[in-house]
């Protein structure tokens, strides 16, 4: 956190509690694994939040009147369902949005926080719908599959009601450091 402070990223501390809404309708992605709700007190707060990538990009969204460029990060706990078990991970994401927003920028501020934490990691090109297809990679350490970098697709980024290029990464800090 301290790392991406310094690079001029402003930290957040979002709820964990979130919906399906927002995690995937508004980032179209289908549904990976979530843990919701039986009795919520409201539609907004119905499910643990799977990944943190759509709840900062919603907090830009809100935050249409304030200067640009934003830069904002998040490291919290994140909660899945994969293969009949419920896994809490430790993630963080970054995301920036400006006229300048781009791939290149987004990779600068991840190949710096990797360099400072003295960690070799790897991206390969996938296809993945809430980011434009040929500028999105998954990022491996290891060999492990622990990431997403790229810039977030238009589509997604008018759901957000975004008028700006909006770049992001997440990371799963639980697999990173699992692997190493």
């Amino acid at each position: 956190r301290e790392i991406l402070v310094g690079l001029g990223s402003q930290e957040v501390m979002s709820q964990i509690l979130s919906n399906k809404n927002l995690l995937y309708n508004k980032m179209e992605l289908e549904d990976f694994g979530t843990i919701e709700l039986q009795n919520p007190t409201s539609e907004n707060h119905a499910a643990v939040r799977s990944w943190l990538i759509p709840i900062l990009v919603d907090i830009l969204s809100k935050n249409k009147h304030v200067e640009y460029p934003q830069n904002i990060f998040e490291q919290g706990i994140v909660t899945v369902k994969k293969d009949g078990k419920v896994i809490d991970y430790e993630r963080i994401a970054c995301v920036s949005v400006s006229e300048k927003a781009d791939y290149t920028k987004i990779k600068q501020i991840m190949d710096c926080l990797f360099r400072s934490l003295d960690i070799e990691y790897s991206i390969e090109d996938i296809d993945h719908s809430s980011f434009i297809s040929g500028r999105v990679g998954r990022v491996l350490v290891n060999s492990v599959e622990v990431g997403y970098i790229g810039e977030i697709s238009p589509k997604v980024i008018h759901n957000f009601s975004i008028e700006m290029p909006v770049v992001a990464f997440e990371l799963n800090l639980s697999e990173i450091f699992g692997s190493l």
